[in-house]
């Protein structure tokens, strides 16, 4: 009778545990399932983001519109209509409007034009900054990195140029402004006597 009881009570907690180890590996299957599908909502990306091109832009300028690389080569079309004769061109840009960037650069006062200066030189430092410590770069290393670094180098060096040429640009167009300033002073006060 004691090995009868025994044996019950053997299995009796066998099946507890099992029903137990049953019950504990549905509730992991359903975690796991659960961290699986959240970790999958977590990696699809909601939205891609818009890369803009030079095409998309092209919709948007007018067409009266000087782009950069227009006014720093002549030889290019100042708008994207090719079939706009010549003489409408020149016309363009020979107005009173300063040629370049056409927001960003063409200031309207001498005070305007002397914080882009301000900052066209805090610009034009740190590139100067970055091509120093970038030659200090090259030179301690490796040779296989050695192109692609000089490579590097180069295309900043010719945004530098690039740079300080906007800032020469906004010299100039200052010097325009405090002439203009000049002019329009002295033509108020010889018309205020009357």
């Amino acid at each position: 009778m004691r090995n009868v009881l025994l044996v019950r009570s053997m299995f009796l907690v066998g099946a507890a545990f099992a029903s137990a180890g049953l019950i504990y590996g549905q509730d992991a299957a359903k975690e796991i399932g659960q961290s699986a599908s959240s970790t999958h909502q977590q990696r699809t990306p909601s939205k891609p983001h818009k890369v803009w091109t030079d095409d998309d832009l092209g919709a948007i300028r007018s067409r009266g519109d000087i782009t950069v690389a227009a006014a720093q080569n002549p030889t290019l079309p100042a708008t994207d209509d090719a079939s706009q004769p010549a003489a409408a061109s020149a016309k363009t840009s020979a107005s009173a409007k300063p040629v370049g960037k056409a927001a960003l650069s063409n200031p309207k006062t001498a005070g305007e034009a002397d914080d882009m200066i301000a900052w066209e030189q805090r610009d034009i430092d740190s590139q100067q900054e970055f091509i120093d410590r970038l030659q200090t770069e090259i030179e301690q290393a490796p040779a296989d990195q050695r192109e692609r670094l000089q490579k590097t180098l180069t295309e900043h060096q010719h945004a530098l140029a690039d740079t300080r040429q906007e800032q020469q640009a906004l010299l100039a167009q200052k010097k325009l402004l405090q002439k203009k300033s000049a002019g329009d002073t002295s033509a108020a006060s010889s018309q205020s006597p009357q």
